[in-house]
């Protein structure tokens, strides 16, 4: 009997498989025709991907979380440059190279040009009113991910309930198992 059938239930709607509620063990165990330390195996199996799954979608929110404010940031670094094409200013500004390493530069915001980085070493020119566009859709996109990701937390903190639940329930009835053997 795979693991893949114990405890997890197969129709949900999620991506997450969800947990399926043991009631009675003796009979869950007959109805899956599997040994009770095979079984309780399988359970921590499952709570284990589950805890796998739970520190990537971690790991995906704290990403999400990071980029909003960025994506904010320049967001707001376009507004100031179609301010400054309006009023046909030029200035300076100071821009980070890296962590450590600013230069000073004479921006012309007539020029109706800024170049995004994308990601993956991609850097593309874009006229501002698309630039503003794009980031748009991407602070839209980012906020819907970083919801659907808390959606799938919430969710997946109720499986994880469950499988603990599952887990202590199969292991006393195995105390109980040997209880009555011993009785024998």
């Amino acid at each position: 009997m795979s693991e893949k059938s114990i405890g997890v239930v197969e129709d949900s709607k999620n991506p997450i498989p969800a947990a399926e509620f043991i009631k009675d063990c003796k009979e869950y165990l007959l109805k899956k025709k599997v040994e009770h330390k095979d079984c309780l195996r399988a359970l921590h199996m499952i709570y284990n991907k589950y805890k796998y799954i739970e520190t990537k979608l971690l790991q995906q929110k704290k990403m999400m979380l990071q980029k909003i404010p960025d994506i904010k940031k320049t967001t707001d670094c376009i507004n100031f440059l179609i301010k400054r094409k309006e009023s046909e200013q030029k200035f300076e500004a100071d821009y980070q190279l890296s962590d450590n390493l600013f230069a000073k530069a004479h921006v012309d915001a007539e020029q109706d040009r800024v170049f995004l980085w994308l990601g993956a070493n991609v850097m593309l020119e874009y006229n501002y009113s698309d630039a503003k566009a794009l980031l748009a859709k991407n602070l839209e996109n980012a906020k819907a991910h970083c919801k659907r990701v808390s959606e799938d937390l919430e969710f997946l903190k109720d499986q994880l309930t469950i499988s603990e639940v599952n887990i202590a329930r199969m292991h006393n009835y195995g105390v109980s198992l040997r209880k009555a053997a011993k009785k024998q």
